[in-house]
């Protein structure tokens, strides 16, 4: 319309509706119950540090979980994996126990680095994660220590 000053495009309100249901969707809280084992020697840690798990003894704090995180969807726990002096993160291995007691594998792809991600949506639905780091003697390889010190 010709002279319309701050009309508005149909599309436009579209728009502006969309974004809007994203920004609302994003500050939706999430849920993930977590539990943490380790293979071999090294540390998984969440940066709050509501997850310290290590298996050494002299290692101060031992919170394996479970814990039960709640967080927006951009702002989910990350497990950080780091091998002791002479080792290094493997792998990460994930079962998920559900209320009514069956266990099943990790759906899709595992991480494959030092960080571990999960979420369990919109609800508390009572199931558990068991996050398995695995750490193996790098022979003579550099290790996690090594490595996060020549990226500093």
């Amino acid at each position: 319309m010709p002279g319309c000053h701050g009309c508005r495009e149909p599309h436009e309100e579209r728009d502006d509706e969309s974004e809007e249901q994203e920004e609302q969707n994003a500050r939706r809280l999430n849920y993930w119950r977590v539990q943490v084992s380790v293979v071999g020697d090294g540390v998984v840690k969440t940066l709050d540090g509501s997850i310290d798990c290590s298996t050494d003894p002299a290692h101060e704090a031992h919170r394996c979980g479970p814990h039960l995180f709640t967080f927006e969807e951009l702002q989910p726990p990350l497990l950080r994996g780091t091998g002791a002096a002479g080792w290094k993160l493997a792998r990460w291995e994930s079962q998920t126990r559900q209320a009514d007691g069956h266990v099943m594998a990790r759906s899709g792809p595992m991480p494959d680095g030092r960080w571990y991600l999960n979420g369990f949506g919109y609800q508390d639905t009572g199931a558990l994660e068991t996050v398995t780091a695995v750490f193996v003697p790098t022979k003579g390889a550099p290790d996690d220590r090594a490595s996060d010190a020549a990226q500093e």
